[in-house]
């Protein structure tokens, strides 16, 4: 049982590691459609109670703008934040820069590599050749 709840919170941690800016800006949005949507709909209770339809047709094209932004802006972030750079490729350019500067650096174990016999200390102490 104890178990269980362990692999839950694990799952759900990992979950919400690898997929957080994702649930997060998709959250932003609902909430964002919702906002929009009920303020037009308060703007067309109001101008019913007005009696004064005037400018609905205006307020539904507002109401489409404000939902393309909002989608735009969506998948906006979610393009630029495919196109940054992530950790791993970072680690791997990182990696690649080192085994290049070590190209062109002078090797500090050429000299070892180019002897015909290692010997240990132990071939040095006993003084055989």
């Amino acid at each position: 049982m104890v178990f269980k709840q362990v692999f839950r919170v694990a799952f759900v941690a990992l979950i919400w590691k690898q997929y957080k800016a994702l649930i997060i800006s998709t959250l932003l949005l609902i909430a964002f459609i919702l906002l929009v949507g009920n303020v037009h709909e308060d703007y067309l209770t109001h101008s019913q109670l007005q009696e004064d339809s005037a400018g609905n047709g205006l307020s539904f094209i507002y109401k489409w703008i404000a939902y393309a932004f909002g989608v735009g802006a969506y998948f906006l972030f979610h393009f630029l934040r495919g196109l940054r750079p992530t950790k791993q490729t970072l680690k791997e350019k990182a990696k690649e820069a080192n085994i290049s500067a070590k190209d062109d650096n002078e090797d500090p174990f050429a000299a070892i590599r180019e002897r015909k016999r290692l010997r240990s200390r132990a071939d040095f102490l006993d003084g055989k050749d």
